[in-house]
């Protein structure tokens, strides 16, 4: 069961990464002239956008939530993040590995996680 929830979520992340990639493609938004800086620059209220709508779905009132209003603003998030990602060109390549490798290195014997703080701190060893 484990393994057919990590596979449809790895196919699920990969849907998005192949339509950012086409999105963009698709409207010529992969402009390899501009400074990066200016490229995020100009898409920083995408961004924005997408986060005040997660964030207006989780300010709800109990009786107005709905997880698959909830879910699809976190994926706009997301698809808007990785637009950004791939705007950055091979930088943003390498900052996607290279994060992924710092992660992939958080052990139980390095790290743990902060019950109070919600998140995986390292380990003063």
């Amino acid at each position: 069961m484990k393994e057919d929830h990590r596979q449809n979520f790895l196919d699920a992340v990969q849907s998005i990464a192949e339509s950012v990639f086409d999105f963009h493609d698709r409207w010529s938004l992969l402009d390899n002239k501009k400074p990066a800086h200016l490229v995020i620059e100009e898409r920083k209220e995408l961004l924005l956008e997408e986060v005040n709508e997660l964030n207006d779905e989780i300010d709800k009132t109990d009786e107005d939530k709905s997880i698959k209003l909830l879910s699809r603003e976190a994926a706009d998030v997301l698809y808007v993040s990785v637009g950004h990602l791939l705007a950055l060109r091979n930088e943003g390549l390498e900052a996607m590995y290279q994060v992924s490798k710092k992660n992939n290195n958080k052990t139980k014997q390095t790290h743990f996680f902060d019950k109070k703080e919600k998140k995986v701190k390292k380990l003063n060893i």
